[in-house]
């Protein structure tokens, strides 16, 4: 196989070009530390944090009103057996504890915070079965007093 001079010489710059940005990269070196970050206080920070004035209020509120008419369809698809997919900025914490707690009320519902670091698969299942089991219990005893 023949190289022309043309090849050559962009082989050549390329391999100068990746050579010269190994030597710049392994020069370069921080001299910063985790240790020289300034951090603030959890109580200061609160404190800012408090003092931060909402913006959009009406706006945020027109919204969460919006999605709160539509609570009877959730609930609807819920026991059709779909799924609920909430996205966008922001935590859907709030608005899906408000869903649950408003327009589930007559059924059971398992809140978990998938979040938490220390959450595990087995932790859950283990409580849903707790929870399970704790809800036949109760239902035994209620429906065996309706026989006496």
């Amino acid at each position: 196989m023949e190289i022309n001079d043309g090849e050559e010489e962009e082989f050549e710059f390329s391999r100068n070009y990746f050579l010269a940005k190994e030597i710049a990269g392994s020069s370069k070196k921080s001299t910063r530390k985790i240790s020289d970050i300034n951090v603030v206080d959890e109580q200061e920070l609160r404190a800012a944090a408090a003092n931060i004035e909402p913006k959009h209020e009406k706006e945020i509120n027109y919204l969460v009103n919006s999605y709160k008419r539509l609570y009877p369809k959730w609930a609807f698809e819920l026991r059709c057996g779909f799924g609920l997919l909430m996205y966008g900025f922001g935590s859907k914490k709030v608005l899906i504890e408000d869903f649950a707690s408003t327009a589930l009320t007559e059924y059971s519902v398992v809140v978990i915070n998938g979040y938490l670091q220390s959450i595990n698969l087995k932790q859950v299942i283990i409580a849903l079965a707790e929870i399970w089991w704790d809800d036949l219990k109760t239902k035994r005893r209620t429906s065996s007093r309706g026989f006496l």
